[in-house]
């Protein structure tokens, strides 16, 4: 595939192209290998410093616990302290050693007399909360041993630089000075200022002191003991980092790591390699602009010959090519002018042939245009009526659905209501009748206190006090089931003006309840689905000029609509996100510039796409599966709401945010 593209190169890029890979791959694997090998030797040249500096260090932490032995021997040789140790003068010991402690910078003085007793113990600083609890220490103090090292306070978890030296007087050794100093930040700086890296102090695997601020704050990679320095990365920078140990008393160990800071070399690596690439480019520039120099000494002639071609195969036949050689071009250039000769004797020709085709062509195109645009008028014809015939259709059908929908339930109603009726009227005459025998009953019991044998058994048997206050109770609940079966029958006779034809003036809201009613079974809490709340914002309307059962047909196919939607929506839920976001439908109504009602009817479901936005009311669209949806109710919808009340009918959804469908009708027609 490359030497097909390459072939189609122009004759200068492929003399050009491969001369200039070779000299850019050779180039280039030059640079980059000098490159690197620079940059390692660096980076080398670094880890050595940096073991290097590590000798260094040591060595300032044995200058300092020297220096701090120093000054034990010199707290202890003083005549107050041998005297006051002597005398086993605690208080005394103390306020004479404060000034010292200031004085001498040091974070620790403790004297430990023979028998092991600690006369004095001042400490400030990080470890001024914190006990120096060596047994060893102390066992040594206490018999003048002559002691420097490093010592770890457990509590603070910080490093001390101690010192210890016995307190003597002309006879015998009175006991032991222990004084330290707090490795911290400060001493790390101090340090630091002979070398370059920066100093960290570590115990356990935390750090207890460093003069890198950022070494505190992050986890990093610590490098092993005794390992050749290694790259670590803390805060997002890199360090060349190297760890030596500290061993104090009796084993304890502190560690000390050196971070050596990469930033410098890798700017002087960055800096290196933009003078390759500059140096990398200049190079090549210059190579490019020779080797296309003396490409064109060799192509300009080749090029002559194709412009000459271009011009032939323009049009223009009388391009011709002077020849001044006998080389390989000048016959080709003899073999184009021949050729050119040729072709304007044949196209001549072809010219008169064309003439005679365009004129065929042209009768030809005007017959097919006129039949094409007949054919054209004819399909639009015939899909306009298979529209209105698929429209015609499908109101029938929902038409003759919905009126035979409404003499049935007009039949149920009336069946329903005549046994309805009788208990529905009667109840209240029994109640009242039954509050007279209750009341009689009582009568007797109060004036007649101890019937007769028979009718005591009775009383038991029957238990007429649980049948006094029961029987109220269940003439009060047929009272209330009646009335509930009275109002069922009232919203399915009203709904059941389906049929009806003419315009009547109605309340949009008794419609509304209607509908809701028939719909009850699907709102309700039931074990297959949640409860679907339905919220009113009902506003003050006036009676409405309009076709009642076909605005209830309208009501009832945007109810199911939100119904369907919500339910489909809390299958995809979880129990605890359909609890804390509940399903609602919400209906508002009110009156627009006095002429108009508005009827929004609101839910929390899924919402629609912008794809099924465009076709919500095109006739057989629907997103239900087969048996669920015939795809007719929106659109009939439309059309009782535009065609037949001259109102709108509009839907606002966002995916996600829920459905909100508007109806607006006219109040007078």
């Amino acid at each position: 595939m490359l030497l097909g593209k390459y072939s189609k190169l122009p004759l200068k890029i492929k003399i050009i192209l491969p001369l200039l890979s070779v000299l850019i791959i050779i180039w280039a694997l030059a640079t980059i290998t000098f490159g690197y090998f620079f940059s390692y030797n660096l980076e080398s040249k670094l880890r050595s410093e940096t073991e290097e500096v590590s000798s260094t260090v040591l060595e300032s932490f044995e200058r300092r616990k020297q220096l701090l032995f120093l000054k034990a021997r010199w707290i202890a040789e003083s005549t107050e302290v041998s005297q006051l140790v002597n005398k086993g003068d605690k208080l005394a010991l103390t306020r004479y050693l404060l000034p010292l402690k200031e004085s001498l910078q040091l974070d620790l003085i403790k004297i430990i007399d023979k028998n092991g007793v600690v006369l004095a113990y001042v400490r400030q600083g990080e470890i001024k909360q914190a006990k120096l609890n060596n047994q060893f220490l102390d066992e040594a103090a206490s018999i003048g041993m002559d002691i420097f090292d490093v010592v770890t306070v457990s509590k603070n978890k910080h490093s001390v630089l101690v010192a210890l030296t016995s307190v003597k007087s002309r006879e015998e050794i009175l006991g032991g000075v222990i004084i330290g100093k707090t490795i911290n930040d400060k001493i790390l700086a101090e340090i630091r200022a002979q070398t370059q890296p920066h100093l960290v102090i570590l115990h356990d695997q935390k750090v207890t002191a460093s003069t890198l601020e950022i070494a505190k704050e992050n986890n990093w990679q610590l490098p092993p003991i005794k390992s050749r320095p290694i790259l670590v990365n803390i805060g997002n920078k890199e360090f060349i980092a190297k760890s030596i140990n500290v061993i104090g008393l009796n084993g304890n160990k502190a560690k000390i790591v050196l971070l050596n800071s990469v930033t410098p070399l890798r700017e002087n690596q960055q800096q290196l390699w933009i003078y390759i690439i500059i140096f990398s480019v200049i190079g090549t520039t210059i190579f490019s602009i020779t080797v296309t120099k003396l490409t064109n000494l060799v192509t300009r002639r080749i090029i002559y010959l194709n412009n000459a071609t271009q011009k032939l195969a323009g049009g223009d036949f009388s391009a011709r090519i002077k020849i001044t050689d006998n080389d390989e071009i000048s016959i080709l250039a003899k073999s184009f002018n021949y050729m050119a000769e040729q072709v304007s004797l044949l196209l001549d020709k072809q010219k008169e042939a064309n003439k005679k085709l365009e004129e065929y062509n042209q009768n030809l195109e005007n017959t097919v245009q006129n039949r094409t645009y007949e054919l054209k008028q004819k399909n639009s014809e015939l899909k306009n009526i298979l529209q209105e015939l698929q429209r015609t259709q499908a109101q029938m059908i929902q038409g003759e659905k919905m009126s035979s929908l409404g003499q049935m339930i007009a039949g149920i109603a009336h069946e329903i209501n005549n046994p309805v009726s009788f208990v529905y009227g009667n109840i209240v005459p029994a109640i009242n009748y039954a509050k007279d025998l209750l009341n009689l009953i009582e009568l007797y019991q109060k004036h007649y206190p101890e019937p007769d044998q028979e009718i005591q058994d009775e009383i038991q048997a029957i238990d007429l006090d649980y049948v006094r206050n029961d029987f109220m109770k269940l003439l009060n609940s047929m009272a209330i089931g009646s009335e509930r079966i009275h109002k069922i029958v009232l919203s399915l006779r009203n709904f059941s003006r389906l049929d009806e034809d003419g315009f009547k003036r109605v309340d949009i809201h008794e419609g509304i309840d209607n509908t809701l009613m028939i719909l009850q079974n699907r709102l309700k809490l039931q074990s297959d689905h949640p409860e679907i709340k339905i919220v009113k914002e009902y506003s003050s309307l006036p009676l409405v000029d309009c076709y009642p059962g076909q605005l209830n047909q309208v009501f009832m196919n945007l109810f199911v609509n939100a119904i369907d939607a919500l339910d489909e929506y809390n299958l995809q839920r979880t129990p605890e996100e359909i609890k804390a976001n509940a399903s609602y439908i919400k209906i508002s109504t009110e009156v627009n510039n006095d002429e108009w009602v508005m009827i929004r009817i609101t839910d929390n479901g899924p919402g629609i796409s912008d794809k099924i936005k465009p076709k919500l009311f095109d006739p057989f669209f629907t997103t239900k599966e087969v048996g669920k949806g015939t795809g007719l109710g929106l659109s009939i919808s439309y059309q009782i709401i535009v065609d037949k009340h001259s109102g709108k009918l509009n839907c606002y959804s966002k995916e996600g945010k829920g459905t909100e469908f508007v109806v607006e009708i006219p109040i007078n027609q």
